[in-house]
């Protein structure tokens, strides 16, 4: 199954960050993201997906393992295990009464870090700036 022109054209302008009158360009979306690798590879819908699935399914699978997982050089993500937190005293701040804070159990969670490939595609300040405002 081919994608549209105009499917693709819509991609493109919310690639580019083209605002629409006045509204502000919608976040880049999975599917909007595999029309247009579809579109640069010249592949049909498919296949981009079906590839994105066994992506998705990899990094899952190397989290799972408490591996860390680089995407495209633009972000790690790393699992990271929280030690236990002792219960402790603390003040309601609404009351300014002293309470004491519950113990948590330690947990595991994801981190992300941008990596610099992606720090250096940001825009300037003013530019940022301005297409935040509209």
């Amino acid at each position: 199954m081919a994608i549209s022109s105009r499917t693709l054209e819509g991609c493109a302008r919310g690639l580019a960050g083209l605002r629409v009158g006045h509204a502000r360009a919608m976040a880049l979306t999975q599917t909007r993201l595999l029309a247009v690798v579809a579109e640069r590879a010249e592949f049909t819908r498919p296949t981009p997906s079906a590839s994105s699935t066994r992506s998705k399914q990899v990094v899952l699978d190397e989290l799972g393992n408490a591996q860390k997982v680089r995407i495209g050089g633009l972000v790690q993500l790393a699992v990271r295990v929280k030690p236990v937190r002792k219960r402790r005293p603390g003040r309601n701040p609404a009351t300014g009464e002293a309470i004491t804070i519950a113990a948590k159990p330690a947990s595991v969670d994801v981190r992300a870090r941008v990596l610099a490939r992606a720090k250096e595609a940001l825009p300037s300040v003013p530019k940022a700036r301005r297409r935040l405002a509209a």
